[in-house]
């Protein structure tokens, strides 16, 4: 599974070693959440390894066999990228970088790796966005159109030109 591009970013299988950073890469991404109104630090950052720990539980019951893979940079790990692939479809479970590490190009990258999937593999290449999320520009920028929302999630999908949805 290992992706090398020329700026030294490559995936790597995850491993149960890298919880702690998918935990911490968890809480940093929630924003405001990590300041729950009325917690103390320790209650806020317990909070959000039970929600962690929760959404991952529910991601491998719904995807058994996806890929979770670690992105890094210089051997260091700066994000995750979880992805299930089936007949019909290439669905993106999560796509996250650290706070720094983004507007570098790489999620537009590795959404490019998908597609070009995608087209190999003749199917589209799907994923729920919350609503309001700043990653839903660089979808539409890659082609995904919304195919409506669903709670606070806007479902997108990219297929390839001339291809049927």
């Amino acid at each position: 599974m290992a992706t090398r591009t020329p700026r030294a970013i490559e995936m790597r299988a995850a491993e149960n070693a890298d919880q702690a950073f998918m935990e911490q890469l968890y809480a940093l991404t929630r924003g405001d959440a990590a300041h729950m109104e009325g917690c103390d630090p320790s209650t806020g950052a317990l909070l959000l390894s039970i929600q962690y720990r929760a959404r991952q539980g529910h991601f491998e019951k719904l995807y058994p066999y996806a890929d979770l893979a670690i992105i890094t940079e210089h051997e260091l790990p700066i994000g995750r990228l979880y992805v299930n692939y089936s007949h019909d479809e290439i669905r993106i479970i999560d796509m996250n970088l650290l706070p720094e590490c983004r507007n570098r190009g790489i999620g537009l990258g590795l959404l490019r790796s998908l597609q070009a999937q995608g087209v190999r593999m003749r199917v589209p290449v799907r994923v729920d966005v919350m609503l309001g999320s700043p990653a839903l520009r660089l979808l539409h920028r890659c082609g995904f159109v919304s195919q409506g929302a669903n709670g606070i999630y806007n479902a997108m999908s990219w297929q390839a030109p001339g291809s049927e949805q």
